[in-house]
């Protein structure tokens, strides 16, 4: 097991707070940030962490990633803190835990890792609740026929510009559609034909297209929509502004548009919002700051971690494609022309031969042939000193 940098920082103010609570502050924390890759579905690592039994798994204690009453020696507490452009850190996807977050994962080891059933529980129910709203929608019925009909109508003349529009599941009447494959020929006047299909239509995929700020009254009559994508739009806080009547708004995609500060502090207010993307917008990070501390229930991601990640996994491949490289244009054992096909790592360095045989006779004897490869950059030999001229007499 890694053992983590001293985290006086974050240990520090811990003995003026109060106990942590597993229920209340790890577990949601747990289900939010971490279950995804280390839940039921996957288990990166080998790591899970939605139950005690899993986190502390009896006869593998030395694989343990939370060393109770040690957070400085704990894997999770050393993964957490790492820099954003480093490819061991946690989460894996998202924004990096707060300072604060992590503080609390510190202060909840240090105190001994407490976890109950009780948060088993817990996160248990949170991850069945969050299935259901998938397929379950509490949709009005259509209540005339009339009504069905101009749904019908609008899906059918959607289909006919282009428009994608499906049923979300076969146990729904529950609508999905995405404008986003026509882009700029989306305009305010397509976007209108969606109204008619306001009792049905739960997740709307609009980026991308030429909808203007006017245009967003029309989205202003969705109230029954869930997810709504709006990234790489010209929209702007007016526009946003026209969203306030979706109550039923959970994710909300603003990537790359003209939302400032006073947009997003519109949009946090909707009730049940719960992801808001904001990267590439003119939304500041004291802003974003302050509306995730009065609606601690919006992550709000600017994004601000992505750039670093980005030059991270660039290098990564640009480091990989150097490493695959071959040292040698000429077969070591031969000097025959070389087949990339045939190659072994050598010394963390990529040897290529003519053929299998060749490459059979350097794996059971390198010694015999590394003479005849390129040196190692930096291994030339360096020139002998100059003597220094005897003393006069």
């Amino acid at each position: 097991m890694r053992i983590a940098v001293p985290m006086l920082l974050l240990l520090a103010p811990l003995a003026a707070q109060a106990k942590v609570d597993f229920v209340k502050q790890i577990a949601p924390l747990l289900v939010s940030r971490c279950v995804e890759c280390h839940g039921p579905e996957e288990q990166k690592g080998d790591l899970r962490l939605d139950a005690r039994a899993f986190a502390f798994l009896e006869g593998e204690e030395d694989m343990w990633s939370i060393i109770a009453t040690k957070p400085g020696d704990s894997e999770l507490v050393y993964r957490l803190g790492l820099p954003v452009d480093d490819e061991d850190i946690m989460p894996a996807k998202g924004e990096p835990l707060s300072k604060e977050q992590q503080a609390l994962f510190s202060q909840w080891i240090a105190e001994g890792a407490d976890w109950p059933a009780a948060g088993d529980k817990w996160i248990a129910d949170e991850l069945t609740a969050q299935v259901l709203p998938k397929i379950t929608f509490d949709l009005p019925d259509l209540i005339s026929a009339d009504q069905k009909k101009d749904i019908d109508a609008a899906i059918a003349a959607l289909r006919e510009k282009g428009v994608v529009v499906q049923q979300v599941a076969a146990d729904t009447h529950a609508i999905e559609v995405n404008m986003s494959l026509l882009r700029d020929k989306v305009t305010d006047a397509e976007v209108a034909m969606l109204v008619p299909l306001a009792p049905v239509l739960v997740w709307l995929n609009a980026s991308r297209t030429a909808l203007s700020d006017a245009g967003v009254r029309h989205l202003g009559a969705l109230t029954h929509l869930r997810r709504l994508n709006l990234a790489n739009t010209k929209i702007g806080d007016k526009g946003f502004g026209a969203l306030m009547p979706l109550g039923q708004l959970e994710y909300l995609n603003a990537y790359g548009t003209q939302m400032t500060d006073d947009g997003l502090a519109m949009v946090a207010s909707l009730p049940k919002l719960r992801q808001l993307y904001v990267w590439q917008t003119k939304v500041t990070k004291a802003s974003a700051t302050s509306v995730r501390d009065q609606y601690p229930r919006v992550e709000v991601d600017l994004g601000d971690y992505v750039e670093a990640r980005l030059a991270a996994a660039k290098k990564e491949i640009a480091g990989r494609a150097e490493k695959s490289k071959p040292i040698n244009d000429k077969c070591p054992v031969t000097g025959a022309e070389i087949d990339v096909a045939q190659f072994v790592e050598h010394e963390g360095r990529r040897v290529v031969f003519c053929c299998a045989k060749c490459k059979a006779k350097f794996e059971k004897d390198p010694a015999a042939y590394a003479g005849k490869l390129p040196p190692k950059k930096g291994a030339e030999k360096k020139a002998a000193p100059k003597k220094k001229a005897a003393p006069k007499k």
